[in-house]
């Protein structure tokens, strides 16, 4: 374990209650919104409990939250090719979170802080069986909280993500060089 992480389990482990266990603990992310394609996690910490989810980027200690798994009313899962995807919906919490500082149309640019009202949670995970997503899944089953309809992300084969976006190296003479500086 890094020291950011450390630090960052230590703060969460400080914000549990005497009797609350945790389950399960490590790294994935959290998505502002539910992106076309999945891409590696940001880097997020989280700890499970019995009863509810913590966490926090590992950058903005500050930005932390929680959720009971009680509040949750639905849940959805996915994959695009590795990556591993859980959207629950819940009752509202609030929360301090990253904000863009200035809006016009679409256009979205700088960085500030607002209290956020947030009824859907979106967590990505490098795999399905990461320890954090299984234990998740494990308190939402015990609860017998109902799963959605999977989420479905477009797959491509690996040519078709990387064919034309392939450098292709060729390898030059000393002769060719060579005309090439007198030219």
């Amino acid at each position: 374990m890094s020291n950011i992480t450390a630090k960052s389990h230590q703060i969460l482990m400080s914000e549990l209650d005497p009797d609350e266990l945790v389950l399960a603990c490590g790294t994935g992310g959290e998505k502002r919104r539910l992106p076309t394609t999945l891409g590696s996690p940001r880097r997020d910490y989280f700890l499970v409990t019995r009863r509810r989810l913590l966490w926090m980027p590992l950058s903005k200690r500050h930005h932390r939250a929680a959720l009971e798994f009680d509040a949750v009313r639905d849940w959805a899962e996915g994959t695009q090719y590795h990556y591993y995807c859980l959207v629950l919906r819940h009752e509202p919490i609030e929360r301090v979170a990253w904000a863009p500082e200035h809006r016009i149309l679409w256009f979205e640019w700088g960085d500030t802080e607002e209290m956020r009202r947030q009824t859907q949670t979106i967590l990505n995970f490098s795999r399905r069986g990461t320890k954090v997503a299984t234990e998740i899944r494990e308190q939402l089953g015990d609860r017998k909280i109902v799963s959605g309809k999977p989420l479905e992300f477009d797959e491509q084969s690996r040519e078709e993500r990387f064919g034309t976006s392939m450098a292709q190296l060729k390898r030059r003479d000393w002769r060719d060089l060579l005309r090439l500086m007198r030219q």
